[in-house]
């Protein structure tokens, strides 16, 4: 091998660093860009791709009457993407971090983008809850780990049911669309995979949406879940990060018509973000 494909060899190399897993599955690249552009797709719609990679969905998205925008890290990947579209106007490759990268503005209308991706299993989380954070696109597509979809779709009283599962509960409908397995990526990673559809919520159900009741809610399920073990009662008068009073917090729970001794497993996320709201300090009477 002379030193120009060396070095190209080098360029295309997956970086552990970045959780590069490439999906070379072509039957499996088919059916998420199925699953993303699902039902009747206006001309022109716009897609957001996030970490395209070495190009594998973007080439078949690039074939539909979509106007697409791929946000890839890796400067070479982004260099060869750049390369690859420069003839295609429907094609906008960004180089960039998608957690920094301002989405809302780059697609130009946020609310009717579909996203989909091939997320690094080292951040889907923040992620996910950057897409579900208001304003909201329209419908996001990704592959993530199977056991964080799992978490994601857990229900109440499951053992996997916890903080992930309520705050994706509360912003997003999720639903697990198909298994993706190991082998379908290289290099092959330790665990499989599975492909999500979230459809976000008009609102921050069932309190109003505002930037104060999505932080009361997120204090209050981590500090819940931090504790999981012991009970509701327990939690909100004695936890560092809330402490509320005793019967302010009997309250709050007979108002849901829980009870002091309930589990954080067993609060439903609905149940959760009530209990924020009525938690939360209210001004004083004029």
């Amino acid at each position: 091998m002379n030193r120009r494909a060396q070095a190209g060899a080098a360029r295309n190399r997956p970086k552990r660093s970045l959780g590069q897993n490439f999906l070379v599955d072509a039957n499996l690249q088919r059916k998420i860009v199925a699953a993303a552009l699902d039902g009747p797709v206006d001309p022109d719609e716009p897609v957001l791709e996030i970490g395209p990679g070495r190009g594998a969905l973007t080439d078949r998205l690039a074939c539909r009457d979509v106007r697409l925008y791929a946000v890839e890290l890796d400067d070479a990947l982004a260099a060869a993407l750049t390369d690859r579209y420069a003839d295609n106007p429907r094609v906008v490759v960004v180089h960039g971090d998608v957690l920094r990268v301002d989405l809302a503005s780059l697609t130009g209308d946020w609310a009717a983008t579909r996203v989909v991706g091939n997320v690094p299993y080292n951040i889907v989380v923040p992620i996910v809850f950057r897409l579900l954070a208001p304003p909201c696109p329209k419908e996001v597509v990704l592959t993530v780990q199977a056991e964080v979809a799992d978490r994601m779709l857990a229900a109440p009283g499951s053992k996997t049911y916890g903080a992930l599962s309520v705050g994706v509960a509360l912003a997003a409908r999720a639903t697990r669309l198909f298994n993706v397995p190991r082998t379908a990526f290289r290099p092959v990673p330790r665990v499989d995979s599975a492909v999500i559809r979230l459809a976000p919520r008009s609102g921050f159900r069932p309190a109003p949406d505002d930037d104060e009741s999505r932080d009361a809610v997120r204090a209050l399920v981590r500090a819940a879940f931090s504790w999981r073990r012991k009970q509701m009662g327990t939690i909100l008068t004695r936890h560092p990060d809330l402490r509320f009073d005793d019967d302010e917090a009997r309250r709050a729970l007979k108002s849901r018509s829980l009870p002091t001794r309930i589990r954080p497993e067993q609060v439903s996320p609905e149940d959760f973000a009530a209990l924020a709201e009525a938690l939360r300090p209210r001004p004083p009477a004029p």
